[in-house]
């Protein structure tokens, strides 16, 4: 791959749908079943919402019978959504920016995926320009393997490090991560 990352190369473009009407406990037992941590809730081929299995704890806690709720009283309207072009930074920067999870992947007015913190994160482990650098093109025959991977991981350090990456105690997606006890951690959850 040349150029930047996309959405489209790291969303994962299967997704679990309900409806506005379905109950909880149907969802929620549709979500185990698919094993999925949210579904994308659908108005016919438009999506409305998106249910989480935050929203369901909620929902719990506060109304106790799921069994005689629907989607729409748990769901998040208009769920945060970001085109399959754009690119992974943009992204990231939305889900910081909103402190979502995921966002909803749209292509020609449909949801044609989902992506994740969990995504996000894969990839850039897995390639370093998810974080705007790229490790110079060393030719192993020149140089040697040894060199070779000497001169990455010395290019690895400082230029490809960012403070922005999953807080250590709560899980969320964050711009300005520092160590704290031996983890790193959000500035919401250094303060408790």
């Amino acid at each position: 791959m040349n150029g930047e990352v996309t959405v489209r190369e790291v969303m994962r473009r299967e997704y679990v749908g309900a409806s506005e009407a379905d109950t909880l406990v149907d969802t929620a037992a549709l979500m185990l079943e698919e094993d999925v941590e949210a579904v994308v809730v659908l108005q016919g081929s438009k999506p409305v919402g998106i249910l989480t299995q935050r929203d369901l704890l909620g929902a719990a806690v506060d109304q106790g019978d799921l069994e005689s709720l629907q989607v729409k009283h748990a769901m998040t309207d208009d769920p945060p959504t970001v085109s399959a072009s754009e690119s992974l930074a943009t992204a990231t920067d939305m889900m910081s920016g909103t402190s979502t999870r995921r966002l909803l992947v749209m292509g020609d007015g449909e949801p044609i995926g989902v992506i994740s913190e969990h995504d996000i994160v894969t990839a850039s482990t897995l390639n370093p320009r998810v974080n705007g650098t790229t490790s110079p093109d060393v030719e192993s025959e020149d140089i040697g393997a040894e060199a070779a991977v000497a001169t990455t991981e010395a290019t690895a350090t400082d230029e490809e490090y960012s403070s922005q990456g999953i807080c250590e105690v709560c899980g969320s997606l964050t711009r300005d991560l520092s160590s704290f006890n031996g983890q790193l951690v959000c500035a919401d959850c250094k303060d408790v």
